[in-house]
């Protein structure tokens, strides 16, 4: 196994640990992740040194199986090379991929995209109310989730219908960032996330609706219902943020491994 992870991977078999854990070494990382520990990448995350961690566990995990398929039993062990070698390079793409979405350049720029709304159109104020909640969002998160959370939800706002049901997967529109919008999405099965996506979401007169389908809407909340105020608990913010970054991680190298079907689509 150890010579098809040195003679396939981007990267070499050394590894050191991080709170006795094994961990790709930081010089083995995408070269977006050394200049984040270096500081000298274009990002404003609030703990980059975390974040570095995080992507040298993350990679060193898919590259070496280390997962409880292969810990717990040893049923599977003969796929373990295979593994190894296709998920160590989708970890590797991963990271890459999120190396620059975290660059402040990739945010969008909120004022320039509600500036191009037309007054003209009827929708008008709920497209509007659109950017309100991701520019709320952004307040509550900021530069620390990555900025395709932003921009899918911004997404309506480009639609024919805000409320538009639109299978990522299967939308031409949407197939070059579906991945990671998707993600971005899947990521919040980190409750707390949602929640919190939710709550501001309620205040603006919207819920966000996505299905395992890989649908995604904005609904509007109608008339008997009304918003509600989550907060996130100050001591467990950097657990439910590293938490969902991570789960957004291994939904992007994940996705294409989903059996997918149009039928869910309806």
């Amino acid at each position: 196994m150890s010579a098809i992870i040195r003679n396939s991977l981007p990267f070499g078999e050394s590894t050191c640990l991080i709170e006795d854990e094994q961990a790709i070494p930081v010089n083995q990382l995408p070269q977006s992740w050394q200049d984040i520990y270096a500081g000298k990448s274009n990002t404003k995350l609030s703990d980059p040194q975390a974040y570095v961690k995080m992507a040298q566990l993350f990679l060193h995990k898919m590259s070496h199986g280390d997962v409880d398929l292969f810990n717990e039993s040893e049923d599977f062990l003969d796929c373990k090379p295979a593994f190894c070698e296709i998920f160590g390079q989708l970890a590797w793409k991963t990271l890459e991929f999120y190396g620059e979405d975290f660059d402040i350049n990739k945010y969008p720029n909120f004022d320039l995209i509600e500036n191009e709304l037309s007054l003209e159109q009827e929708d008008y104020t709920e497209r509007k109310k659109i950017i309100e909640i991701a520019k709320d969002l952004f307040k509550e998160f900021g530069y620390d989730l990555p900025a395709s959370f932003y921009h899918v939800h911004l997404a309506p706002i480009s639609r024919k219908e805000i409320s538009e049901v639109r299978p990522l997967r299967f939308s031409e529109e949407d197939r070059k960032n579906a991945r990671a919008w998707d993600a971005s999405l899947h990521g919040q099965k980190v409750f707390p996330i949602q929640l919190m996506v939710q709550s501001i979401s309620s205040k603006h007169g919207f819920f966000q609706e996505h299905g395992c389908g890989c649908n995604h809407a904005m609904a509007r909340v109608g008339a008997t219902d009304t918003s509600f105020d989550y907060q996130i608990r100050p001591q467990m913010r950097t657990t439910w943020i590293r938490d969902f970054i991570w789960t957004v991680w291994y939904e992007y190298a994940f996705y294409k491994f989903v059996p997918v079907t149009r039928f869910l689509v309806g």
